[in-house]
């Protein structure tokens, strides 16, 4: 049987889901390792409308689950899982993906981005005739490889004035975001910041996020983009640098992870250039309900 969790069932579930992602072949890339950071995310799903944790059971026994984290800005869903307590399961993983698109009506698109290693839902995504989207690398920087690099152009922290300018450039070169404008702007501060880089004359030209978990031991370089008036001038890699040696120098973090598509040749040859090293290769599907 299939419902919606409870918090009951939540160190279950916890339980579960950290077990299994840490499998590669098991992993889904929307859910944390750590058990702090999945307890997080689903006690969030299940105080957040639309956000559900779905939990499929034999009797009282939880036999598996999958997360729904719902953005109402644009009905975008990522899915979280799906998790077993056995081995992967083809019938339940499609009852639970049916459950989650009838009980989410409002949903406009379900993602899924996981481990390439993960064949189950490799096969998932065959049989749900999923739309296959670019593979992204997972690349990783340790604080002990890191490299401090001249930074030959201007790059300021966030403030209001450059509030528009972000947000601009953020939907002219990432229209599919999964973060919305106001998602971004409310965490700045929180669990983003954000660097603008700047031309000779003071105009704004790009801008670079970093994203801190709790501890800021673990951070993620979030995004760069820089206007394509600008572009093949070196600011770019003053973002990157400049983002790097933040994380490190002011927040103190051991990690620092970005994410970029298998084929964004360039983008990759600035950060293996930067010291960064492949870490893991996700793939990326999504599905559009037919309402």
């Amino acid at each position: 049987m299939i419902r919606i969790c409870n918090t009951n069932d939540l160190p279950q579930c916890v339980e579960i889901a950290f077990a299994r992602n840490n499998e590669p072949h098991n992993n889904s890339a929307y859910c944390p390792k750590s058990r702090d950071g999945i307890h997080a995310d689903f006690a969030f799903l299940l105080d957040n409308d639309g956000s559900v944790l779905l939990g499929d059971f034999d009797g009282d026994a939880l036999a598996g689950l999958m997360g729904c984290f719902f953005n109402p800005e644009n009905g975008w869903v990522d899915c979280s899982g799906p998790f077993f307590v056995d081995a992967w399961n083809e019938a339940r993983a499609q009852a639970l993906f049916a459950y989650a698109q009838n009980i989410i009506a409002r949903a406009t698109r379900f993602n899924f981005f996981f481990d390439t290693r993960n064949t189950g839902l490799h096969g998932l995504m065959t049989t749900l005739h999923a739309q296959r989207n670019d593979n992204e690398y997972v690349l990783s920087l340790a604080r002990a490889d890191y490299k401090p690099q001249p930074i030959k152009h201007t790059v300021v922290a966030f403030e209001d004035s450059y509030k528009d300018a972000v947000l601009q450039l953020k939907n002219d070169t990432w229209a599919e975001a999964y973060l919305t404008d106001s998602e971004l702007m409310d965490s700045v501060g929180k669990s983003r910041d954000i660097f603008c880089a700047l031309d000779e004359e003071g105009a704004f030209v790009g801008y670079g996020i970093l994203k801190r978990h709790a501890n800021n031991t673990h951070v993620i370089a979030e995004v760069f983009a820089v206007a394509e008036h600008a572009r093949g001038r070196g600011y770019g890699w003053a973002l990157l640098n400049a983002v790097v040696a933040n994380a490190f120098n002011q927040n103190g973090a051991q990690t620092i992870d970005l994410v970029v598509d298998r084929l964004n040749d360039h983008a990759r040859k600035l950060y293996f250039s930067c010291g960064f090293k492949l870490n893991v290769e996700n793939a990326s599907y999504h599905i559009t309900p037919s309402h």
